[in-house]
């Protein structure tokens, strides 16, 4: 895991401080996206009491440097709007790419979903999470929230119902 930490001058000269913190799954295993970002949760946590936690995927950039990424009273989806799907959400219940959650509200969803090995399931599975907790997702409106998707391989998984599956 890498750690970068950029202490700022914020508002009415209040100190502020955000870090990113880079996960890289090793080994053979299939992925599993929701158990780095549990894993990043962790160790974030033992390095300052963060309010507000971001969980951006590597391969999503984004088309406006005015995206806010800042958390508030609801779970926030920040790539609403991926080039690949026509700037368009695919579902209502869409919530993956990048979102943003309160450490109060990470910890009343239970995290994400560690049952997903391979690739897809989670980002639905967290949806469900935050629906059945009382809580709604938030989407950037107009320009805000445009990603471009890097398109990557995914090393021949594919994911069914939190099991892997690999193919020949």
């Amino acid at each position: 895991m890498q750690h970068w930490t950029s202490p700022s001058i914020g508002p009415c000269c209040l100190t502020w401080s955000n870090s990113s913190f880079s996960l890289h799954q090793s080994g053979t295993q299939p992925f599993n996206r929701a158990m780095l970002f549990n894993v990043g949760f962790l160790e974030a946590m033992k390095d300052l009491d963060w309010d507000c936690l971001v969980f951006h995927d590597v391969d999503h950039i984004p088309e406006n440097d005015r995206n806010y990424y800042g958390c508030g009273q609801m779970p926030r989806h920040f790539a609403a709007k991926l080039d690949k799907y026509m700037y368009l959400l695919p579902y209502s219940e869409f919530f993956g790419g990048v979102s943003g959650l309160t450490v109060e509200q990470f910890r009343k969803i239970n995290g994400f979903p560690n049952a997903f090995w391979g690739w897809g399931g989670e980002d639905d599975d967290l949806w469900n999470r935050v629906h059945y907790a009382g809580l709604n997702i938030t989407r950037p409106e107009g320009e805000m929230g445009k990603y471009k998707s890097i398109p990557h391989h995914h090393r021949g998984e594919v994911q069914f119902l939190g099991r892997s599956v690999h193919a020949c």
